[in-house]
Formats: structure tokens, sequence, C-alpha cells
């Protein structure tokens, strides 16, 4: 763990850098490739002062916290990507920050933790829970589509109020998915993480450290988000793939980093609840948000998604709860999921 901490501390040096990248050329090729080493590190901040500032506020409002700002750093990039109209790209984020989550992080997890663990189970009430919730996060993603191609009537009002209606009730299944977890049946849903931990910042660091990380994290996400078309045109990487593959990658380095070491050390249960939470978070808070605030800002975002995308996301859904649902899981079954997502990625690279 300590190894990667310097690495992520080695990073920061792209802060300034990128920065001042912004008054040269803030649209170039080494701005978006600067900005998005700086944003590495500075979501791995977040991270740490989020957890941090949760174990002041104690177990029910401290994992409130945790999990309001667990994909933080994505919700900003998908911000700024709306102001700037790029809507294909959020939307490949968004399916790209499940894919990543249910293939490769849970892939890595089950991998790296069944080295150590012949055998790894899982806590049943928790895998019936996130699996359902990823299921129906995952209906309303895929149900939007079948309907638009299927009925004329859905054609005329997607764009308008049948996803504001999809987006508003995802977001009141994942409100009342964190009153059951946090309130109701928090003895039931607990994990290792919920044992009592040694409090190393103070309550005034802890915020004003996550502050300070929300704002460079907000600059340096409209600089990347501002060199996309630039990067397309000069490099030949399209957007999509940049949303699918590139942004879940940098975005949540630290929180999948902290995922598979806990696999690793024996808390399995841990690992999946952070991955299938952050899933689960972003098909039923951040796609809601989007909905929303494009709609405000007059950039219409709607919840049809491509093809590709739907099939990536149902595959991956499907193999991870077919594998959470048995209760245990082996490194090998690891290994399967990690090369399901090589194949994708690279069927997304050579596609667009």
């Amino acid at each position: 763990m300590n190894n990667f901490k310097r690495w992520f501390k080695v990073l920061y040096i792209f802060v300034p850098i990128s920065l001042g990248q912004r008054f040269v050329d803030g649209s170039s090729d080494w701005s978006f490739l600067t900005s998005s080493l700086a944003i590495i590190p500075l979501a791995a901040l977040i991270a740490r002062s989020t957890d941090e500032l949760s174990k002041h506020l104690g177990p029910s409002l401290g994992g409130l916290i945790n999990v309001t700002f667990g994909n933080a750093t994505e919700l900003i990039i998908s911000t700024f990507a709306i102001l700037k109209g790029l809507i294909r790209v959020v939307k490949a984020a968004i399916a790209g920050s499940i894919i990543t989550n249910l293939l490769l992080v849970l892939g890595m997890s089950l991998f790296f933790g069944g080295m150590n663990h012949q055998k790894q189970k899982f806590n049943h009430l928790m895998a019936v829970t996130n699996g359902s919730m990823l299921t129906l996060a995952i209906v309303g993603m895929i149900v939007p589509a079948i309907f638009y191609y299927a009925s004329p009537n859905i054609r005329t009002v997607v764009l308008g109020r049948f996803s504001i209606g999809v987006g508003g009730t995802l977001f009141f299944t994942y409100l009342a998915s964190l009153y059951f977890t946090q309130v109701t049946h928090r003895k039931y849903c607990a994990t290792d993480k919920q044992e009592k931990e040694r409090i190393k910042w103070g309550l005034a660091r802890s915020v004003i450290t996550l502050l300070i990380s929300t704002v460079l994290i907000a600059f340096e996400s409209e600089q990347l988000v501002s060199a996309i078309d630039q990067v397309e045109e000069h490099l030949g990487i399209s957007g999509v793939f940049i949303g699918i593959i590139i942004i879940p990658l940098i975005s949540n380095v630290a929180e999948n980093t902290t995922a598979v070491l806990m696999a690793r050390k024996g808390k399995i249960d841990l690992s999946l609840n952070m991955i299938f939470g952050s899933s689960i978070q972003v098909a039923l808070f951040i796609v809601p948000l989007m909905i929303f605030f494009s709609h405000i800002v007059g950039n219409p975002m709607n919840v049809l998604f491509s093809p590709f995308e739907l099939s990536a996301i149902g595959f991956g859904a499907l193999t991870a709860n077919t594998i959470y649902l048995q209760g245990e899981a082996n490194w090998f079954e690891g290994v399967q999921l990690i090369a399901a997502y090589i194949i994708i990625a690279l069927a997304f690279f050579f596609a667009y």
C-alpha cells in the first residue's frame, strides 16, 4: 500500500505543470496528458479526506459522506463535459465506469485475493442486495433503448419527459438503497471497514483538504474536457474511447487500487461493496443527476445509450452477478473477467 501512496505523491508534480499548461495552451494534447495525470493523485486525496471526515461524523453520516463522494471526480468531469456539449463522452464515461468496475477491478480483486486465499466467500445479504440493485440499474439503462427502437411514441419523448422520468425513478431507488444499507439494515450489511478506525486527520484538515482537492479537480477536469477535441483530431483517439476507457481509469484509480488491496488482504466483502457500490452509484445517482443538470443548462442528455455500450454493460453486469451470487470465487474467475475487459476495450478502440 505504501508503494502506491508514493506513486500517487510523485504524480502531484503534474498539478502545477498542468495548471501552467492551462495558460500556455489549455486545449493541446500535452494539456490533456498533464491534466489526466494530475487528476489521479487529486482523486486519491478526495478519497483520503472523505474517509477521514467520515470517521469524525460517525457511522451513519460518515457512510453517507463516503457514498456521496465516492464518484466525485467522475461527476465533476461529466459536469464540464455536459457544459461543453460532449454528451457522447459523458455517456461513454458512465458506461465505461460500470464496465471497468465490474470486469477489470472485480477481476483484479478476485485474482489477487485468490492468489492468497483459495476460496473467497461473500456476505449473502449484501450479494443479493447489490446484485438486485445492479440489475435494476442496468434495466433502467437498457429498457429505454429497447422501447426507443420498438415504439414510435417513445421516440418522440425519449429526449425529454421519458428521460427525466427514468432519471427520477433511478434517483429515488438510490435514496431508498442508502436508507436500507445505512439505517434499517446497517448491522446486516456491515463489512470489515466498519471496525473502529484510528483518526489520523483533524476535522478542520479533513474539510479543508476535501474542499481544496475538489476545486483543483474542477480546474483539471475543465482542462481535460477542453482538450478532448484536439486529442481526437491529432491522435485519432475517439471521444467515446476516451470516455469509456481513459476517464474511468484515471478518475477512480485510488478507489480501485484500494478495492484490489482489500481483496488481497482477505477483506473480500469490503472490496466487493466498493466495486458494486460504485457501479450502482454511477447508474442510480450520477445518471439521474446528469440528466437533470443537462436539461437545466440547455444541453439535454437522454437515457439512450448506444447498442455497443449497452451490450458491454449488460455483459459485464450478467457476468459479475453470476459470480457474486455464487457466494464464493477463485483467482481464475478473476482472470476471465480481466480478459473480457481487454476484449471490450480493444473492440471500442477499433470501433470508433
